[in-house]
């Protein structure tokens, strides 16, 4: 499967994100344009984590805040992390929504749940701007989007989805099995290139081969092994934290919305 390496910088969380309920401009969650986001959706195909996550920032940048809440829950159903950190400041500013810092936390939670730690740094800077009445209400609520959106339930149903397209894609309806796509150019500075036209391509990794050394063997995918590992080195790549505050005595051990599953 070709690793999509999506530039999305900055992803931000900067502290002053954090430490204003609501912003006059809604914050800013990519670097990359809406052309290039819209040139990017072919090559996300069979990976619905991405193609989502890429389909929210597009109406995200077209002030589409209604389509971008809905496009980033569809892509967190398949565990993006991205998109469980951008629902998060969603509902933290109220960009689109009401704000709501607990759901917020709880979205920052799930985004967390891979033990990244800028984004842990983040959800205790969020948990320490919680009332208490608040923070009690976290466990409650928090169960439900656990049992849809964690990685427990939403990993396996992305790789079914994953395997769904790679044997759609690699089925022969005559047996033959060895032709060859090409689906790039060579690699500039980390990235692919192709030789005409579109800024696209500076945002994937494309590669040439069977279908597959694209797609996997067998029903399944040759890189899966490794996916979600590069999804979390390039998400540690692109956050950056500010400051932290400090953390009274009494709210450093804060609930999970996970505990008491």
């Amino acid at each position: 499967m070709p690793v999509v390496r999506l530039l999305l910088a900055p992803l931000l969380l900067a502290s002053s994100f954090v430490s204003h309920a609501q912003s006059a401009d809604p914050p800013p969650l990519t670097g990359a344009t809406f052309m290039e986001l819209d040139a990017m959706l072919p090559s996300l195909r069979g990976r619905p984590n991405e193609e989502y996550r890429v389909q929210g920032l597009k109406a995200y940048q077209q002030r589409h805040y209604d389509e971008a809440i809905q496009r980033f829950e569809m892509a967190s159903g398949y565990a993006d992390k991205y998109s469980q950190h951008y629902l998060s400041l969603m509902h933290w500013h109220g960009v689109g929504t009401p704000v709501d810092r607990v759901r917020a936390y709880i979205w920052s939670d799930l985004a967390a749940e891979r033990g990244n730690p800028r984004l842990l740094a983040i959800r205790e800077k969020m948990w320490t701007q919680l009332s208490t009445q608040e923070q009690a209400r976290v466990p409650r609520e928090g169960q439900a989007y656990y049992a849809r959106h964690g990685d427990d339930v939403a990993k396996p149903r992305a790789e079914a989805e994953f395997r769904r397209f790679a044997r759609d894609m690699t089925g022969s309806r005559v047996g033959y099995r060895n032709q060859r796509f090409e689906t790039g150019g060579g690699p500039v500075n980390g990235v692919f290139l192709t030789e005409v036209g579109s800024n696209a391509a500076a945002y994937a990794v494309s590669v040439a081969g069977s279908p597959d050394e694209l797609y996997g063997k067998e029903g399944g995918l040759k890189r899966l092994d490794t996916y979600w590992q590069e999804q979390d080195r390039l998400l540690d790549g692109n956050v950056e934290v500010g400051e932290m505050e400090m953390v009274r005595r009494d709210d450093r051990r804060r609930p999970s919305p996970r505990q008491d599953r």
